[in-house]
């Protein structure tokens, strides 16, 4: 008998413990320059992935975002992001306050995150509040940031003269 109780005893504990991991394709990332609102840009196309423990990850091709105008794109991709020699932009991080998202009940939960976001090659911390909502099971973080391009050696006349710094607006729902 003892050996069974210390059995159900380790199954329910490791069911506790056990960490659920959401991943989507089709995460958004759109940006809009700060200053001037014709350099706005979208990439429906990123991969993330959020696990119950508060891992956080995104990662995305730089020639998936889309401009209204495509010679905004052209240059995007070949003078300021140079996305040949840089195709991929990454965001690894943590939800530090994980333990108030209740995954199994409705709600729109604020979250902090904290992590390391690389974009020209160039690594930087990144802070940022945001949310997790749950509606009916599907599981939706999303964040609103700044971010400042000379900060990851992006430079170049236009972005001296007309965006230095870039709104940045995440959504991702894990199906």
């Amino acid at each position: 008998m003892k050996f069974w109780t210390l059995l159900l005893f380790i199954g329910g504990f490791t069911h506790l413990n056990a960490q659920k991991k959401y991943s989507t394709n089709n995460a958004i990332v759109r940006f809009i320059a700060a200053d001037d609102s014709d350099i706005d840009a979208i990439n429906k196309e990123a991969v993330s992935r959020l696990e119950t423990n508060g891992d956080l990850s995104f990662i995305l091709l730089v020639k998936n975002f889309k401009f209204e105008m495509e010679t905004m794109q052209k240059h995007f991709n070949s003078e300021y992001l140079e996305s040949d020699k840089f195709p991929r932009a990454f965001f690894a991080g943590k939800i530090t306050n994980i333990n108030t998202v209740n995954f199994s009940k409705d709600g729109k939960y604020p979250i902090t995150v904290n992590g390391n976001m690389q974009v020209h090659g160039v690594n930087k911390p990144i802070q940022t509040n945001g949310w997790i909502e749950i509606n009916k099971g599907i599981v939706t973080a999303s964040a609103q940031f700044v971010v400042t391009l000379k900060d990851f050696g992006i430079g170049g006349i236009l972005i001296k003269m007309v965006a230095d710094k870039i709104n940045i607006d995440v959504t991702a729902t894990y199906p």
